[in-house]
């Protein structure tokens, strides 16, 4: 009766210091079918359903909280421990079934690749590697461990004096008091962490509702200079410069604030799991597993980082494209201040200019169709994808250089008409072609049916760039990049 107390004190110490795998946060008891999660790439809330929901629930609740990817991932029942997995069929089989739902839904129905990347690479790739490593251990593990010889000693001892249970208890005794100090020090050591990072989120989340604003502001901003006199665009410029600034003040200050929180967190774990290491055993011994209590943190500080600097590149983006609309402006308005003949001369020097910028496009389409397409670096396939853009953007062109001969463009279409025919009959039947056999040979190297099947049904139904994205992502897919 001691020796069970022993022991769930222990797992108390688990429940009490560390709450769950991968959280700074408590997460609630799953139900006994198992959870499906899922959170965007700029999200910070893991969205969980009962696994019975299936993963379409979770996959609507993380696409509305953020962008795309939607990293998806499965949880086995929170009352079976990974040991306890490994122990039962019938549990394992379970689990493995509804990572298949995840799998299948993201890649078959979703049909996107990014988050099916993002879901095998992410907490679903973790968790399959937990397991793995526990397999491989159960499997190394040799019959006397020197626990085991610690304990064997201790009970020798105690058989000489007629008390072995209490030999066997003095010996958890002093084991699970070392693993108690270590999850009691590292709880006192994640406290100020666990505080930081909730500020940090409560930053984030004020910085993210002020976007509309941020939007609303440069609107506002264009609207003015558009409206501005030649005198009025030096006040304008330094409107959008203000705006800019200030755009990327905060974010600047949260980003600093969330890479040293990262960094401080990462030493935290690293900190800790060189502490627990020497008692893993131990833990194992009691069915206990040492927790991750950052990778939640880390992935969701990752996220907040991402979207601060896309955020502040759109803003910046933004505020560039308005300062050259402002200064098109103004030449715009000092051309109509000149008089007849400067105008002139000003529209056959820009014609000339564009003639130029057209025609250096047109050599580069050239140059780029005269390559051959890029190959995988693994199977040696051809990656077709770039190749159909480019086709198209030629094919596209055809219509522009229809124009009398005396257009601006002639000097690029007279690098493009011989190109032409050639790129249709390419888009028409030999890029098809070659989608068809790098399918056929990705299927001789046992490739999963169901991605072939979904670039074989675009490539049948006449979709050709639709079939070379799918059939590139398969050839990736096959490589593991």
């Amino acid at each position: 009766m001691r020796l069970a107390t022993i022991v769930a004190a222990a797992l108390a110490v688990l429940t009490y210091g560390a709450a769950s795998s991968g959280c700074l946060w408590d997460r609630e008891d799953e139900p006994l079918s198992g959870t499906i999660c899922a959170i965007p790439n700029t999200g910070v809330v893991e969205h969980c359903v009962d696994a019975s929901e299936g993963p379409a629930s979770a996959w609507s609740k993380a696409e509305a909280d953020g962008e795309l990817p939607i990293f998806m991932w499965a949880w086995w029942s929170g009352r079976v421990t990974p040991d306890e997995l490994l122990a039962s069929d019938a549990d394992l089989r379970a689990w493995f079934g509804t990572i298949d739902r995840v799998v299948s839904y993201v890649r078959d129905e979703k049909k996107h690749a990014e988050s099916l990347r993002a879901t095998l690479h992410g907490e679903l790739g973790r968790l399959l590697r937990l397991i793995r490593d526990s397999q491989e251990e159960a499997l190394r593990a040799e019959p006397t461990h020197a626990a085991e010889n610690f304990k064997e000693a201790m009970t020798g001892k105690a058989s000489a004096e007629q008390e072995p249970l209490v030999a066997v208890i003095a010996a958890d005794k002093q084991a699970m008091a070392a693993v108690r100090a270590i999850f009691d020090r590292a709880r006192d050591e994640v406290a100020p962490l666990q505080s930081r990072y909730a500020g940090a989120a409560a930053r984030f989340a004020a910085y993210r509702a002020t976007e509309a604003a941020e939007t609303a502001a440069y609107v506002a901003l264009s609207a003015n200079a558009s409206r501005s006199a030649i005198d009025e665009l030096d006040g304008a410029e330094q409107a959008v410069l203000a705006a800019a600034h200030e755009a990327s003040r905060a974010p600047s200050e949260l980003a600093e604030e969330v890479m040293a929180l990262s960094a401080e967190l990462q030493a935290f774990a690293v900190s800790f799991d060189e502490a627990i290491a020497p008692h893993r055993e131990v833990l194992a011994t009691h069915g206990a597993v040492a927790p991750d209590m950052t990778s939640g943190a880390l992935r969701s500080l990752s996220a907040m980082l991402g979207y601060v600097q896309r955020r502040v590149g759109r803003s910046d983006a933004t505020a560039t494209a308005l300062l050259g609309g402002i200064a098109l402006r103004r030449q715009a308005l000092e051309v109509l201040q000149a008089d007849e003949g400067a105008r002139g001369a000003i529209a056959r020097s820009r014609i000339r200019r564009a003639s130029e910028v057209f025609s250096e496009g047109a050599r580069a389409r050239v140059a780029a169709l005269s390559a051959a397409p890029p190959m995988s670096e693994k199977l040696g396939l051809p990656l077709l994808s770039e190749r159909c853009g480019e086709l198209l953007a030629v094919v596209l062109m055809r219509p522009l250089c229809e124009a009398a001969p005396s257009s601006w463009r002639e000097a690029g279409c007279a690098a493009l008409r011989g190109r032409f025919d050639a790129a249709e009959a390419e888009l028409r039947t030999g890029l098809p072609e070659k989608i068809a056999a790098g399918l056929a040979a990705l299927r001789e190297k046992g490739m999963g049916a169901a991605e072939l099947d979904a670039a074989q049904a675009r490539l049948d139904a006449g979709d050709v760039k639709g079939a070379a994205i799918a059939y590139d992502a398969a050839v990736r897919g096959a490589e593991g990049t």
